[in-house]
């Protein structure tokens, strides 16, 4: 990552296959102290604690995957190239030394994306020029794999999670084997991601969980498939961890596992949910997604029978119970114009977009507060810079970058340091 850098070379076009050059692996074998690791409980990078406030970088593989589906070359003056190295660039004379990120083609029917030669071809051209990039720039990668994505007409995520020898099990697995394998070798890859979200399927739709015409998981075949995916990654690459990908489970998680239906979990029956996924678990750290609107907390059932809120310090606790550090994949605060309302009917002074700064500002800064004051050691802000063309007239986009709103990434990068002064974290090396 941030000590020595050796760009993986791009050959073997011609073929059709992609291949790197595993000359520099050979030179510079890589230990536990070159990516994450866990120790007394606490996330370590270079043999000392690690911490950071960063971002996701969504966009960074989709946008120059488009590139080649377009047929445009990923030429050193390739504009979308250029863009992408411009963001990391940015972030990390800010001093961000890492980034969360989407390494497939988003969308299901993963699996055929993935057996078609030449769609291959361009999957690993654009994360071989990922990796280049990450490298060159000293940005840690935590690797987002998708692998939920892997379903198609005839298995659905149902599937997918219950059965270990449907087809596009295997076809997942082939997947591993090879992106993988051939990526473990790069200092860049700092951690491994299961996929996005999975737990947000779970035991939804009907009474025979039937959601919009697909079949859903159950909670406890999500956590089966977390751990047989795990394993299936520590084969291939045992140096690294391996978190799930968010979400935290719904309000209602746990009642849903149990059949009763939309009934809001207490506090300790969301705590079940988390011991359903992780106690005794492959997965290394805990992945969070922490959304919280005009609101500072998610709403949960009270035991007397009213409400009450759970926030960072509730999800830190979960994790100490269970023997595992919380990392959070994804946090920031939606826009007022979000999930079909308008949150200044609750409440007046939030804010309409991110394009209005000063008044974002206030509300930014309070969920940076907590995340701070949480001590939680990983969390990615939703997100920077995002080059697709739908987002760029949306007023409800949330990204935010040097040149549209640089005092929102200035209190981000404020925030970074303040948790790597309060955890006694130390800054890292400077920018290649």
């Amino acid at each position: 990552m941030i000590r020595r850098f050796a760009c993986i070379a791009i050959a073997g076009f011609a073929s059709g296959v992609v291949q790197a050059d595993s000359s520099s692996a050979k030179a510079a074998p890589l230990s536990a102290k070159d990516v994450l690791s866990v120790s007394g409980g606490r996330i370590h990078l270079d043999g000392a604690p690690f911490a950071e406030i960063s971002f996701n970088k969504f966009d960074l593989f989709w946008a120059l995957h488009d590139e080649l589906r377009a047929g445009r070359a990923l030429t050193p003056d390739n504009p979308a190239l250029l863009a992408q190295e411009k963001a990391l660039r940015n972030l990390r004379s800010l001093g961000f030394r890492s980034i969360r990120f989407f390494a497939y083609p988003w969308g299901e029917k993963a699996a055929a994306k993935w057996t078609d030669p030449e769609s291959r071809r361009m999957i690993l051209e654009a994360l071989d020029q990922v990796v280049a990039l990450s490298e060159k720039h000293g940005i840690g990668l935590m690797w987002g794999l998708g692998c939920s994505q892997f379903t198609d007409d005839a298995e659905h995520l149902r599937e997918l999670c219950a059965d270990p020898e449907s087809a596009n099990r295997r076809h997942l697995r082939a997947y591993l084997r090879e992106v993988v394998g051939r990526y473990r070798h790069s200092p860049a890859v700092l951690a491994w991601e299961i996929t996005n979200e999975l737990t947000l399927s779970a035991d939804i739709g009907d009474e025979k969980r039937l959601w919009e015409g697909k079949r859903m998981p159950s909670l406890a075949s999500v956590a089966d498939f977390y751990q047989d995916v795990s394993l299936a990654i520590k084969h291939e690459d045992p140096l690294r961890l391996i978190h799930n990908g968010g979400s935290n489970p719904r309000e209602h998680q746990w009642n849903l596992h149990l059949g009763k239906g939309w009934i809001r979990d207490t506090r300790e029956e969301q705590f079940r949910c988390f011991e359903l996924l992780f106690k005794d678990k492959a997965v290394d750290l805990i992945d969070i997604h922490y959304y919280l609107g005009n609101r500072d907390g998610i709403e949960v059932a009270a035991e007397d029978g009213g409400v009450r809120w759970i926030g960072l310090a509730d999800y830190m606790d979960f994790s100490r119970r269970l023997g595992k550090p919380l990392i959070i994949g994804e946090f920031g605060r939606p826009v007022a114009l979000s999930g079909g309302k308008d949150l200044r009917q609750e409440t007046p002074d939030y804010f309409a977009t991110y394009s209005d700064a000063s008044a974002a500002l206030p509300w930014v800064n309070r969920l940076l507060d907590e995340v701070v004051r949480s001590e939680v050691q990983l969390s990615y802000w939703w997100a920077y810079q995002s080059d697709r063309a739908m987002d760029r007239d949306d007023p409800s986009r949330m990204d935010v970058s040097l040149e549209r709103n640089p005092e929102i990434v200035r209190a981000i990068a404020d925030s970074n340091k303040k948790l790597r002064k309060r955890l006694g974290v130390p800054a890292g090396p400077p920018a290649p």
